[in-house]
C-alpha cells in the first residue's frame, strides 16, 4: 500500500479503491494467519492467492497512462517469493506471471503503439533483473536455511533420542516418535506400524494427524505402503503428484508421502536385520518434502526401532523381576497356612474397590503391583516374631514397623513408578496421621494408598489366626463404621461394604476359608487321637 501510494499518479478516487482492496484480502490474510489451525488449513492456498491479487492490483495500476513507475512494484512480488521459497521452478512460473501480467498492463495503458513496445522491453529487462535477484536471495537463503535445517535436525534427534529413555509403554514411545517425525519433516500427519510377532501382520500402535491438517489419504493406499517396505525392508518415497523415489506398484495419491523400516537384528536371525515395523508420513497436496525428509525419516525409523527393542526386552526383565519377587512373597506366606495368600487376597479386594469407585485402569494397575509386593519386607522379620501368637515386645514391634521400609527397599531395583514404591512404603499409615512408617496426614494420603491400607485392613479381620476365629461379619462391620474417618477413609469404607453386601467377598475367601477348615479339623482329629 505504501508503494502504491508513493509511484502512482492516479486520481485520489482510484487510488482509494486500490488500497482498499488491497487492504481487505490482506485483512483477510492476517484473519488467517494469527490462529495457527486456520493457517495450517489454509495458509498454502492463500501464499498462491496473495502472489496473484499483488499481481492483479500492479497490472491495474500500470494500466493507468499516469503510473509509468508502478511496475517496479512486481519486485515486491519476485523478491518476496526468492525469500520465502527455495524451489526455483516456482520462481520462474512467477517471473512468468509477473512478465505476462506487465505486458497486458504496458500494451494496454499505451494502446499497444511502438513506443509501447519499447516501454514494454526495458520493463522486462527491469523485472529479470529482479528475478535474478530473487534467485540469489533463494539460493542464499536455501543454503543458510539448509544449515539451520540441519542444526535443528541433529538437535531434535538428540532431544528425541534423550527422551525415549523416559517411557515405559510402547504406545507412548511411538506416538512421542511419530509426532516428532511428522514435525521435524513438515509433514501432515503419519502412522507407526508394529509386526505382531504371533500373526505376522502389520498393526497400526500409533496414529497423528493434526485436526487443522488436509485429510489423511486412504487407510488402503497407507497399508500399501507399509506393506511394500516390510516386505523389501527399504525406504521409499513418493513425490507429490505420485512420482516414486522406487520402481513399485503402489496406488499414487497427489500427496508425498515415504515410509521407513524400523529394523532390529535378533540372535536367532542368523545376523540378518528383522523388520521390526513401519514408520510412514505424508505431506501437503501439491508440495514435495525437503531434501533432508527421508534422511531425517530415516533415522527416526532406527532410533525408534532401538528404543522398543530396549524397552520390551527391560519390559520382559522387569516383568520376570516381579514375578520373582511375587513368588518370594508367596513362599514367605506359606510358612504359615493363616497367612497364605494375604498379598493375593489384598490385590483382589483392592481391585474389587477400585473398580467400584471407578479408578482408571492404569491406576489399578499400579494398585495390583504394590498389593502383590506390600508385605516382601516381612521377609527380614523372624518367625517368631511374625507367628507370635501374644503381643509384640517394644523391639519386636519396631522390627515389625520396619518391614514397609524393607518392602520399598527391595522392590527400588525394579524400576517400579514411583506411585507403587510409595504404596508399598505407606499401606500402614491411618487417616488420623498415627500410621506408620511416616505418619502421613490425611491430606497428604492418595486414594490408591487409602484404598490398600483399608483392603489390608480388611483381610485381618476377615482372615482366620491361630489365635482367634475370623471375625463375625456383624462385628467386622462394625468395625468397619467405627474406623471409618477415624484411621480408614469413610469413602473407602462405603466401597468395602458394598462389596460385602453384594457377595462380592465370598469368592475372594472361599479357598482361604476352605483350607484353614481342613487344618482346623486336622488339628481337632490330632488331638483326639492324643487324647
Amino acid at each position: 500500500m505504501l508503494g502504491l501510494a508513493a509511484v502512482s499518479n492516479a486520481s485520489p478516487v482510484r487510488l482509494a479503491i486500490m488500497l482498499g482492496f488491497v487492504a481487505a484480502y490482506n485483512c483477510a490474510l492476517m484473519f488467517c494467519i494469527i490462529d495457527q489451525n486456520r493457517f495450517a488449513k489454509h495458509g498454502r492456498k492463500l501464499a498462491r492467492a496473495s502472489l496473484i491479487l499483488d499481481t492483479v492490483v500492479i497490472t491495474v495500476a500500470i494500466a493507468g497512462p499516469a503510473d509509468p513507475m508502478a511496475y517496479l512494484l512486481y519486485w515486491f512480488v519476485l523478491v518476496g517469493y526468492g525469500y520465502a521459497s527455495g524451489r526455483t521452478s516456482g520462481l520462474m512460473l512467477v517471473t512468468g506471471g509477473t512478465l505476462v501480467a506487465n505486458a497486458i498492463g504496458t500494451l494496454y495503458a499505451s494502446s499497444s503503439n511502438v513506443s509501447g513496445f519499447a516501454t514494454l522491453g526495458m520493463r522486462s529487462g527491469v523485472l529479470i533483473l529482479g528475478a535474478l535477484v530473487a534467485l540469489f536471495i533463494s539460493k542464499t537463503r536455501s543454503q543458510d536455511d539448509l544449515a539451520s535445517e540441519r542444526g535443528s535436525y541433529l538437535h531434535a534427534i538428540l532431544t528425541c533420542g534423550a527422551h525415549l529413555t523416559s517411557f515405559r509403554s510402547v504406545h507412548e514411545l511411538t506416538l512421542y516418535v511419530l509426532e516428532a517425525a511428522i514435525n521435524e519433516t513438515n509433514a501432515g500427519g503419519g502412522e507407526l506400524l508394529l509386526m505382531n510377532d504371533e500373526s505376522g501382520q502389520l498393526e497400526t500402535e500409533a496414529f497423528y494427524a493434526p485436526e487443522s491438517s488436509d485429510t489423511p489419504p486412504s487407510a488402503a493406499l497407507l497399508r500399501s505402503y507399509a506393506n511394500w517396505v516390510a516386505s523389501s525392508g527399504r525406504e521409499f518415497l513418493v513425490r507429490s503428484g505420485g512420482r516414486s523415489s522406487e520402481e513399485t506398484e503402489l496406488e499414487r495419491d497427489d500427496r508425498p508421502a515415504m515410509s521407513a523400516p524400523l529394523l532390529w537384528q535378533s540372535s536367532s536371525s542368523g545376523g540378518d536385520n528383522r523388520v521390526l515395523g513401519v514408520l510412514t508420513v505424508w505431506g501437503h497436496p501439491g508440495e514435495d518434502f525437503g531434501e533432508d525428509a527421508l534422511d531425517m525419516l530415516r533415522i527416526f525409523a532406527v532410533i525408534a526401532g532401538a528404543a522398543i527393542v530396549n524397552l520390551r526386552l527391560y519390559t520382559n526383565l522387569q516383568k520376570q523381576f516381579l514375578r520373582t519377587l511375587q513368588s518370594l512373597a508367596n513362599g514367605l506366606e506359606a510358612r504359615d497356612e493363616y497367612t497364605r495368600g494375604h498379598s493375593e487376597r489384598v490385590m483382589q479386594v483392592s481391585c474389587l474397590i477400585a473398580q467400584e469407585l471407578q479408578v482408571p485402569a492404569e491406576s489399578i494397575d499400579s494398585l495390583r503391583n504394590a498389593s502383590l509386593l506390600h508385605d516382601i519386607g516381612k521377609i527380614g522379620v523372624p518367625d517368631a516374631i511374625l507367628r507370635k501368637a501374644g503381643k509384640l515386645t517394644v523391639e519386636e514391634w519396631e522390627t515389625m514397623r520396619r518391614h514397609p521400609i524393607v518392602s520399598e527397599e527391595i522392590c527400588k531395583p525394579l524400576g517400579l513408578s514411583h506411585d507403587v514404591l510409595f504404596l508399598i512404603k505407606h499401606h500402614h499409615e491411618r487417616l488420623d496421621g498415627k500410621g506408620y512408617p511416616g505418619g502421613i496426614p490425611a491430606q497428604e494420603q492418595p486414594l490408591l494408598q487409602r484404598i490398600l491400607v483399608v483392603s489390608d485392613s480388611f483381610d485381618a479381620m476377615r482372615s482366620r489366626r491361630p489365635y482367634r476365629e475370623r471375625m463375625p461379619q456383624e462385628e467386622l462391620i462394625g468395625e468397619l463404621n467405627r474406623s471409618a474417618g477415624r484411621t480408614l477413609d469413610p469413602t473407602v469404607v462405603d466401597a468395602l461394604r458394598r462389596l460385602i453386601d453384594r457377595g462380592d467377598m465370598d469368592s475372594v475367601y472361599e479357598e482361604h476359608d476352605r483350607m484353614i477348615d481342613g487344618t482346623m479339623a486336622s488339628m481337632k482329629a490330632k488331638k483326639l487321637k492324643a487324647a
